[in-house]
């Protein structure tokens, strides 16, 4: 298998054939593209993900807090708490530890979470840091969102714009190479990128907006996206390229490194899917966060409409960050 995430096929044989005993109290199972499960509790749910950060090699404890609770948003809840996994190699130092956890504090405070708890550890099985969270949100029990509940004819909305996470990943870790061929204030603008990669309050506001389904655009990107929502959901989608909101500092970086920028892990972005398309658009714009309707749901087949072209959306694979790294 190459880096990055297990493809489909592999997890419908491997994984979804071994999850044990199916409880009456979990309202969403693991499933392709299911980035949460909810377990009810009363009136109100529990929503859990889980999720590493392997790809930056900067501000990872951060991200790692940033990246699962947009999971959480995604199923219309609100984040409440962090349970953090460190993982370090041998012969890290009490400062590398000290970086890690002040990233995951400010994280946790900007969200306004808790760090719950976690585990760390200094082992030979990494060669660098890895930090895995396990957020946990709550909501109603009757208002979570479902990755699989896109329905025929929907609109397809992407808020913000594609690739904003991996650009601030790969601008972070590369800017001295970077600065030899790119302006500094390009680079200096896809550094500001770190205040977008929160997708908690569009979520938050999208879910009382009667959305079907929603999706934080992560590994993959808005293709692989695209492919797991309609997977999940059993039906197709229609995307156009040329509606597919990309910033100019994401395509100089992505044209410099030879990415395509609809495969490249996109945290901050979101897909969203509702049967009144202009309203989630007008309400995400009335609190000043960009949303374009850029597809529809449709009965079968998953395409990106390039101009005259209609080019089949596969599988997500590796995501074009590793071709990088």
């Amino acid at each position: 298998m190459k880096e990055g995430k297990v493809p489909t096929d592999i997890l419908s044989k491997l994984i979804y054939t071994n999850l044990g005993v199916k409880r009456n109290e979990v309202a969403v199972h693991a499933g392709i593209g299911e980035d949460c499960s909810v377990i009810e509790f009363g009136q109100y749910a529990a929503v859990l993900s889980t999720d590493p950060i392997t790809a930056s090699n900067n501000l990872s404890g951060y991200l790692s807090v940033i990246i699962s609770c947009n999971d959480i948003a995604s199923c219309g809840a609100k984040p409440i708490g962090v349970l953090e996994t460190i993982l370090l190699p041998i012969g890290s130092d009490e400062e590398s530890l000290n970086k890690i956890v002040q990233e995951i504090d400010r994280g946790a405070k900007e969200l306004n979470i808790e760090v719950l708890g976690g585990h760390s550890e200094v082992t030979s099985s990494v060669n660098k840091a890895i930090i895995s969270t396990t957020a946990i949100g709550v909501c109603s029990k009757d208002k979570f969102i479902k990755t699989s509940g896109a329905k025929l004819n929907d609109d397809v909305i992407v808020t913000k714009s594609v690739g904003i996470e991996g650009t601030f990943i790969v601008v972070n870790d590369y800017y001295e190479k970077l600065s030899n061929h790119i302006s500094k204030s390009v680079l200096d603008s896809a550094k500001s990128f770190i205040t977008d990669l929160s997708v908690v309050k569009e979520g938050l506001i999208a879910a009382e907006c009667g959305v079907n389904c929603m999706h934080d655009i992560t590994e993959g990107g808005i293709l692989g996206a695209a492919f797991e929502i309609a997977e999940a959901s059993n039906m197709g989608i229609e995307i156009f390229s040329d509606l597919i909101p990309v910033r100019n500092e994401t395509k100089i970086i992505c044209d410099y490194f030879n990415l395509d920028p609809f495969k490249l892990i996109s945290s901050g972005s979101m897909i969203i899917t509702s049967s009144n398309g202009k309203k989630i658009v007008d309400e995400l714009k009335k609190q000043n966060i960009d949303a374009t309707i850029v597809g529809k749901i449709t009965k079968s087949g998953k395409y990106l409409i390039d101009g005259n072209k209609k080019i089949e959306i596969n599988p997500p694979t590796s995501d074009e960050i590793y071709n990088i790294l």
